[in-house]
């Protein structure tokens, strides 16, 4: 039996107080999650971002400056997570006809944990609105909110298809590029591989970009760094546990194809001591490999990789849809 001093007035005060902050916080967040605009949000043009050493530690990244969203669009309510915030491209010269460079969808990394959200990519979006693109960065539901595989893999879908919304805002979305970092580019060649039954009608052709993606799930969970280790947590066992499981969520393992693919590309640092290079690989996927780049370069807009991403996007731009 529960003893009456444990339930005193004092506990009763300090119990309904915790319990009013924790439905704050809650109610908070939804708010974020809806469908908002951000009318007083920094320039993305205002900002700049200090060059960075090759194999960038993530203590740069998270000191970077961004700015934040001009938007966020749920897509789902079963959870605060399921949103797409979105940061239009800055244009300088729009009296002179100047135009956007195109359209990028964006999944964070984090070894599909949900101790990280997308915050850790703001500096990152925020250097690709600032370069002319619009970016949409999905947020997704992760191992420890619920986000388990295959759940995360049905947000992400969702959070694509949600994009035709910014055709309300006069963005023309026919030609998209999808770029997935880390744990995000493993969902992202998820996606390459299953286009066809889950682009809008309205896009044309997606291009499909990993940077240090996680392309074989079942290698990556057998290894021993702390992201690795993470696997099972996001997968619900170890591979001989979840044999079926690990199969489905192996890009490897299926043709990445369909009239509205475009390019296919896995952008990998060879120093990267998170996600292995040997994981840049795929039937159907040019690989590209970075002397001393490290996992974290490609998120930090200072960073010689983030260079080579936007000259590859250029490059992606030309070929004819």
């Amino acid at each position: 039996m529960m003893r009456e001093d444990v339930f005193s007035s004092g506990s009763k005060r300090w119990f309904l107080t915790g319990l009013l902050a924790l439905i704050f916080i809650f109610a908070n967040h939804y708010a974020k999650a809806s469908d908002t605009q951000n009318d007083n949000e920094d320039s993305a043009l205002e900002i700049e971002f200090p060059s960075a050493p090759k194999n960038t530690p993530y203590g740069l990244v998270a000191k970077l400056p961004y700015s934040e969203p001009k938007a966020k669009y749920s897509y789902a309510s079963e959870h605060p997570d399921q949103y797409a915030a979105y940061w239009p491209a800055n244009i300088q010269n729009k009296a002179e006809g100047d135009k956007a460079k195109g359209v990028l969808v964006f999944l964070h990394g984090g070894c599909w944990l949900s101790a990280f959200d997308m915050a850790h990519s703001y500096a990152f979006a925020t250097g690709l609105s600032k370069a002319g693109y619009h970016v949409w960065s999905i947020e997704y539901r992760r191992a420890g909110n619920g986000g388990e595989w295959p759940v995360a893999m049905d947000d992400i879908k969702l959070g694509l298809q949600k994009i035709s919304s910014l055709q309300n805002n006069g963005v023309n979305i026919e030609h998209i590029s999808i770029l997935g970092h880390s744990a995000g580019g493993h969902l992202a060649a998820m996606l390459g591989v299953q286009l066809s039954d889950i682009l809008p009608n309205a896009v044309k052709r997606a291009d499909v970009i990993g940077l240090a993606a996680i392309v074989n799930v079942v290698d990556y969970a057998n290894g021993k760094n702390s992201c690795q280790s993470a696997t099972p947590s996001f997968m619900g066992g170890m591979p001989n546990e979840q044999a079926a499981a690990y199969y489905l969520a192996t890009p490897s393992n299926f043709e990445a194809g369909g009239e509205r693919l475009g390019k296919f590309q896995l952008l990998q640092g060879d120093a990267d001591s998170i996600v292995p290079p040997t994981q840049a690989s795929h039937k159907n996927a040019q690989t590209i490999k970075l002397e001393g780049v490290g996992h974290f370069d490609w998120i930090h807009p200072g960073s010689d990789a983030f260079k080579h991403l936007l000259a590859q996007l250029e490059a992606n731009a030309q070929t004819k849809m």
